[in-house]
């Protein structure tokens, strides 16, 4: 009897591959089983590919095509982050196929585009079938902790004189009424990811007890700073990728919405406006925003502190760097009491051709799979591994080929983490045609 695609996810799912942090272990025998089981759920994979352990988390696939001088890389990364028991309807790691989905950690976040993507290639030997050009499906198991892994695999790839020609990551999803006015399906292309800065914060002066405070403590001068922040975030700004999704979408919208999306520098005060009243996923496909994630103090109620901190991680709009963010933010504080360190980061990616046999074999492909959906290019707003990159190929793209509804998509990195049967169905189809149209 022949396992499903859904059993193998749930499968992979069952071994808790999760990233290792301070309050969460590693389990190496979780991640070692999980690789052992995706080699042996999948023989024909197996026994046609090249199979390499790279920098013992990474786990490349060489799928060897008619060609070699134009290969993609497929990417996905088995690991996960923590799943606490609270809030879960079903144990996070039970791998339960029931009522039309599967259910448990990296269902989504992306256990289930490796199973779909291996899946899809697994019927395709089997059928006899061999690529126009190679394929390396590229695996880590160190995304959710910004591991070394996807470094080591681009310098195996790079010994090997195969870098990618196009590759193919996490990012956006198939989604319904992306903006108002439009009603249909579009497949969300991320073409560039916004860059991150962790900045630090801090006030330093004379401590004392708490009963004798100053006229303004450092609490109260940091307390200041973040409030200017507040006050003053960065400037709005329509980039390219955003531009171009808008100006496709306004083919699909109704009333009004058809001409601002079609002329979107123009009408660019009412949508800036529209971003500013929403906040959240949407303000931030627009703008660089600092989010408050770490404040520190006294360790005792009773005693006020020489130092007070408070982290900002910033996500970069394209166009800004870490220096210039770091610049405004000392700029908006308008304080040299408040001292502002740039901890890590790193700058956004540079922006994927938009168009090009890359990104249209990926629109063919969607087409094919969902009839009317429109594929658009998009601007991630999280990290993926793809960054890595983007430093050696100009058309590197973030989708994961899944219909799923927003509340299923709110389940990544939260509890109840599920991936409905029909859409790792699609999924699979979606990387057939993939694969078989060059």
């Amino acid at each position: 009897m022949n396992t499903t695609v859904e059993q193998k996810l749930g499968r992979l799912i069952a071994f808790p591959t999760i990233a290792g942090t301070v309050d969460y272990p590693e389990d190496p025998a979780a991640f070692e089983g999980c690789r052992e089981a995706i080699h042996t759920m999948y023989p024909a994979v197996a026994g046609t590919c090249e199979r390499h352990v790279i920098f013992g988390r990474g786990l490349v696939y060489r799928w060897q095509g008619k060609a070699k001088d134009r290969p993609w890389v497929m990417m996905a990364h088995y690991d996960v982050v923590p799943a606490p028991d609270e809030g879960w309807e079903r144990p996070p790691f039970s791998g339960d196929v029931t009522e039309g989905f599967i259910h448990g950690r990296g269902a989504v976040d992306t256990k289930g585009t490796l199973a779909a993507m291996l899946q899809a290639a697994e019927e395709l030997i089997q059928a006899g079938f061999t690529p126009a050009q190679d394929i390396y499906f590229c695996f880590s198991g160190d995304e959710e902790t910004y591991g070394p892994t996807t470094g080591r695999i681009i310098e195996w790839l790079r010994e090997r004189d195969a870098l990618p020609w196009a590759v193919l990551d996490e990012g956006g999803q198939v989604e319904a009424g992306t903006v108002p006015g439009f009603s249909g399906y579009a497949a969300m292309v991320g073409v560039a990811e916004k860059g991150m800065a962790q900045v630090q914060l801090s006030a330093t002066g004379p401590g004392g007890h708490a009963s004798r405070p100053p006229r303004e403590s450092q609490a109260e001068i940091l307390a200041r700073a973040l409030v200017r922040l507040s006050k003053n975030p960065f400037q709005m700004r329509i980039i390219s990728p955003v531009k171009e999704a808008l100006k496709e979408l306004s083919q699909g919208s109704a009333g009004p919405y058809r001409l601002i999306y079609r002329w979107p520098g123009l009408f660019s005060p009412f949508i800036k406006r529209f971003a500013r009243l929403r906040s959240g996923s949407i303000a931030a496909l627009f703008r660089t925003t600092c989010a408050v994630t770490q404040l520190r103090g006294s360790d005792a109620s009773n005693v006020l502190p020489v130092t007070v901190t408070a982290g900002l991680n910033l996500r970069l709009l394209p166009g800004e760097s870490q220096e210039s963010a770091v610049n405004y933010l000392k700029e908006a504080i308008r304080d040299s009491r408040v001292k502002v360190n740039l901890i890590t980061g790193n700058d956004p990616s540079p922006v994927s051709q938009m168009e090009g046999p890359a990104f249209e074999r990926i629109k063919k492909a969607a087409g094919a799979v969902w009839p009317g959906v429109m594929t658009l290019p998009a601007l991630m707003v999280g990290a993926t591994d793809a960054y890595h990159y983007c430093a050696i190929c100009p058309r590197v793209y973030r989708f994961s080929p899944l219909r799923v509804s927003p509340d299923i998509a709110d389940t990544v990195h939260a509890a109840n983490e599920r991936l409905p049967v029909k859409a790792l169905e699609e999924a699979v189809a979606f990387y057939k045609t993939l694969f078989k149209n060059p």
